[in-house]
């Protein structure tokens, strides 16, 4: 039986709040606007080539302008603002480093843009315990593609079967399990201790 050597964290809803909607409806108030630009940046994608570090904050400004001229102002405002409604969980970031005291090595694994990233070192440090981490802008690679998981594997010498990866999203836990690592896809993260606890010991 391989034990489980590395935890490897997500960031959004697993170790910070990521919630596109509801941030875009408090931050604007008005439902049009709100639904209008989560519809250009998400479900058009242009935050996925943001995340995938194909696009600065800058960048993302103008195309997001370009297409969408009569929300110029409210653009402007948003990027890279945005960042300061993503708040790290208490809980999941004290297990963090519980399970470092321990002995795991805490590495993460996340879809994250430059300007989020700069936030997050400059503000409240999350990071800054890891023993690594593979952040999706840097590097161009963005899950669930299996290259980015492979990325992680090589760049820290790690065996799959020996890390524990838990995220948010299925079809990224998915990728990870097809490459043999344990996952937990995390629906809630109040329960990230007793599902992280629960599958070290059931390894």
């Amino acid at each position: 039986m391989t034990m489980i050597k590395n935890i490897v964290f997500d960031v959004g809803n697993v170790l910070a709040t990521f919630q596109p909607k509801e941030f875009l409806n408090d931050f604007y108030k008005d439902p049009k606007i709100a639904q209008d630009l989560y519809t250009l940046f998400f479900e058009e994608r242009l935050w996925h080539a943001y995340d995938q570090g194909l696009y600065s904050g800058a960048t993302l400004k103008k195309v997001a302008i370009k297409r969408m001229p009569c929300y110029k102002e409210e653009i402007e405002r948003l990027i890279p603002t945005w960042a300061r409604y993503v708040k790290p969980f208490d809980r999941s970031i004290q297990l963090m480093k519980q399970l470092k005291e321990e002995g795991y090595k805490i590495y993460i694994l996340s879809n994250i843009p430059e300007d989020s990233y700069q936030y997050f070192i400059e503000n409240n440090n999350i990071f800054a315990d890891v023993d690594g981490g593979i952040y999706s802008y840097q590097d161009r690679l963005i899950k669930p593609d299996p290259a980015i998981f492979q990325l992680l594997l090589s760049r820290y010498d790690l065996k799959a079967q020996e890390c524990l990866f838990i995220d948010d999203k299925e079809e990224n836990t998915q990728a990870a399990r097809q490459l043999g690592f344990h996952v937990i896809t995390l629906r809630n993260p109040e329960e990230i201790e007793q599902k992280v606890r629960e599958k070290i010991h059931e390894v």
